[in-house]
């Protein structure tokens, strides 16, 4: 008697440039949040990802096989050529463990490793499922460059190539097809989940590693340092509120390309003690700066999702998100967060003069959003909708390729 799909463990190839330690943005801690619930939904799974620093070349955490590797010209400056590297790289990996592993699919997330991805599809006759998280258009709010046109390509290329495309909200859906002219049912949306933020109360005082922050309320924000993320709007909008610096006090997390801009800028304008730029921050540090933190600030001009945004809900932290894509989707005004416009400086101070007027109903409202993200999303629901989703993938996949009677889960195998 055949086995089931559903009944019989899937072995899933995931491929993504950045996987913790290695945490450029939200998608290192996207692909570790769905991997580590995927795990539990019966399936096993493979990480195929980018070697930084001293990082083993390989480990298992929990059930979550990880395979990591250099390219093969891992010290060029170039990041495309460094990118083209990688995604050779990745391919030589992902055919030698597939002479031991049958895989069932691969999934990918953005374009990065894209061309290594659709290689392993038809090299192994496996369907190939990708996550789109972002486009360069929808970043750039145009396409203005040579890179940018290079990346938007990759971006086409993905989309058209790929069996299912997965995008984590309605917002996104739309920006895929209008600009990739995809049909409708290849997209599916998953909500991302939404990580609880811990801390045990034993762990450290923050405001020992950081003394600035002592006995001032906290406006805190996290995220890639780059121009979609509205930095730029909160030093903005602190340069209004600098005359309550004896009480209060921002701090953004991150790294990225524009980080010693910003703070350069802050120097410049006499922010300096005020608008803190810390630069990265560990998962420890970055919970504590959360649970400590007055107020939350997502400002961005292009979201997908806002993840960031979502764990600050879910830490019970009075959320602000700037109404843009899919942070829309995330609050109810000043009911489970708070709007403000994108670009608009004086709309945010607004609202963080209210929360810090109104405390109490401010932390009421802060309640109230951890509970209803907690409702809406999370990442097990993520993982059973992504598990469903393979199913489909992996059965409409034998029928197009017309397997034959031993099965399609044998196809092609290396």
């Amino acid at each position: 008697m055949k086995v089931s799909l559903n009944q019989k463990e899937k072995n899933i190839l995931m491929l993504s440039w950045e996987y913790p330690p290695h945490i450029v943005g939200g998608l290192a801690r996207h692909v570790h949040a769905l991997t580590t619930e995927l795990a539990n939904c019966n399936q096993e799974i493979h990480v195929l990802t980018s070697k930084p620093f001293d990082s083993k070349e390989y480990e298992k955490q929990g059930s979550v096989h990880i395979h990591r590797v250099n390219p093969i010209n891992d010290m060029d400056p170039d990041f495309l050529s460094w990118m083209a590297g990688l995604n050779l790289a990745v391919i030589e990996e992902a055919l030698g463990i597939a002479k031991h592993i049958e895989f069932d699919a691969v999934h990918t997330h953005d374009w990065m490793t894209g061309p290594a991805a659709d290689f392993i599809s038809r090299t192994l006759g496996i369907p190939l499922i990708a996550t789109i998280h972002g486009t360069e258009f929808g970043r750039n709010k145009g396409i203005f460059t040579e890179l940018q046109q290079f990346i938007s390509r990759k971006e086409n290329e993905l989309c058209h190539s790929a069996d299912e495309i997965i995008v984590c909200s309605d917002f996104m859906k739309a920006e895929v097809i209008s600009l990739f002219k995809v049909p409708n049912n290849k997209i599916t949306v998953i909500p991302n989940g939404a990580l609880s933020e811990k801390v045990e109360e034993h762990v450290f005082n923050i405001e020992e590693l950081y003394p600035f922050i002592s006995g001032k309320k906290l406006v805190f924000s996290i995220g890639r340092i780059v121009a979609e993320k509205g930095f730029q709007t909160l030093i903005e909008a602190a340069d209004q509120l600098k005359h309550k610096a004896e009480e209060l006090c921002f701090v953004v997390a991150g790294n990225g390309p524009l980080l010693e801009g910003y703070r350069k800028k802050v120097v410049e304008m006499g922010l300096d003690g005020f608008v803190n730029f810390i630069g990265f921050v560990n998962e420890e540090i970055r919970s504590s700066l959360m649970k400590r933190a007055d107020a939350a600030v997502f400002a961005s001009s292009y979201e997908p999702f806002g993840l960031a945004a979502a764990e600050a809900l879910s830490a019970g932290v009075p959320t602000v998100v700037a109404k843009t894509g899919g942070m829309q989707t995330l609050i109810e005004d000043f009911k489970t967060g708070f709007y403000m416009q994108p670009g608009n400086e004086k709309s945010l101070v607004h609202i963080i003069n209210w929360i810090l007027e109104n405390e109490a109903r401010a932390e009421g409202i802060g309640r109230n959003g951890m509970i209803s993200v907690h409702e809406k999303f999370s990442w097990e629901r993520n993982a059973e909708a992504t598990d469903t989703l393979y199913i489909r993938a992996i059965s409409n996949y034998c029928h197009k390729e017309a397997i034959n009677e031993d099965g399609c889960l044998s196809q092609n195998r290396q």
